[in-house]
């Protein structure tokens, strides 16, 4: 009988810590703790949870923060977005909806999540606006290539830089995708040795296993966007604006009928005219 109310006791004891333990499973940090984390975790995801107006004020957010809105119930309608065991970073204006959506998160099983006490208001260091300057519908400081019009934000490789603009993504043919063609552009160069040699992608100077290791990374993926001819039209003043290089050439057949922005390079349609 003894062991039995020794067991009751412990048990006792240990239930409602574990329920605590819980419900306060995020996390509170300051804004600096909360700066050092940015400074110091490239996987770090910061969300704020501020509605879309303050998130695009004139004060701005923090560079790299992702918007998902609580009041407005954004982040309740797409948290499975979010990695359940990543770190989060959760902020607002002061504090209060950054509570609510870190025990909301904690609630559906997100292991590593930080609420910034204070919010916005407490943040000191640098701040960025909405700012797309590709019109690709994706703010500068989460595109990985801000100057070139690529919504998919394809990254073949994963190294942080968008196909668009990634100067190790292989379009030999100069058409998407990367395939046999590529493949066979490459190997009429194998082993061949000297300067700009069309195929040796990583400007050693020589074409061989590396350079096919770069294309393998990028099989079958789009080296530039496509788009539609009423996008090119709608986009052709800015480009022009841009001052980016546009010219057309009749497309040879289906596969060449494409439309790339990347600049440089040219835009071609078949018989189309701006």
């Amino acid at each position: 009988m003894k062991i039995n109310l020794s067991i009751f006791f412990v048990l006792l004891i240990v239930f409602p810590l574990a329920f605590n333990s819980i419900a306060l499973g995020h996390t509170d940090v300051n804004s600096l703790e909360a700066k050092n984390m940015i400074d110091t975790n490239d996987q770090l995801i910061v969300v704020d949870v501020r509605e879309v107006s303050e998130y695009c004020a004139t004060a701005g957010h923090i560079p790299g923060a992702l918007n998902y809105p609580w009041n407005s119930g954004i982040l309740q309608q797409r948290y499975e977005e979010l990695p359940r065991d990543g770190e989060i970073l959760v902020y607002c204006r002061s504090g209060g909806r950054s509570h609510m959506a870190s025990n909301f998160l904690d609630d559906n099983g997100f292991l590593y999540v930080y609420d910034m006490m204070g919010g916005f208001l407490a943040w000191r260091w640098d701040t960025t606006g909405c700012f797309d300057s590709d019109g690709d519908g994706v703010n500068d400081d989460l595109d990985n290539c801000p100057n070139n019009f690529n919504p998919s934000q394809s990254d073949s490789d994963d190294d942080g830089l968008g196909d668009i603009c990634d100067p190790n993504c292989p379009d030999l043919d100069g058409f998407n995708p990367v395939n046999f063609i590529d493949y066979s552009l490459l190997m009429q160069n194998w082993q061949v040795a000297g300067p700009n040699i069309p195929g040796d992608l990583n400007n050693d100077n020589i074409v061989d296993i590396n350079d096919l290791d770069i294309l393998s990374d990028y099989w079958l993926s789009d080296c530039y966007e496509q788009y539609s001819v009423s996008m090119v039209n709608r986009l052709s003043t800015p480009l022009r604006e841009a001052n980016l290089q546009i010219c057309f050439n009749e497309a040879i057949d289906d596969r060449r009928n494409f439309v790339s922005f990347n600049p440089g390079l040219c835009l071609s349609r078949t018989n189309q005219t701006l």
